[in-house]
């Protein structure tokens, strides 16, 4: 365990091993649930309408795609 800056709002916490303290964990599932309940429902749709459709951000949606 360290100390370390969450890398998506910059606080300090303590590090195990997330890169993320435990609010933007808990953030990115919700975020994450959202967008893939949406491509589920709507498997055409390109990243601007995931985007539009959900208020998730484009940053978090390549994110996803990556995994």
């Amino acid at each position: 365990m360290t100390l370390s800056n969450c890398e998506a709002c910059g606080k300090v916490f303590i590090r195990q091993f997330e890169k993320r303290c435990k609010p933007c964990v808990q953030l990115q599932l919700v975020e994450s649930h959202k967008v893939k309940d949406f491509v589920r429902s709507h498997p055409g749709a390109t990243l601007i309408d995931v985007y539009h459709e959900t208020g998730v951000p484009l940053k978090t949606i390549k994110e996803l795609i990556q995994e």
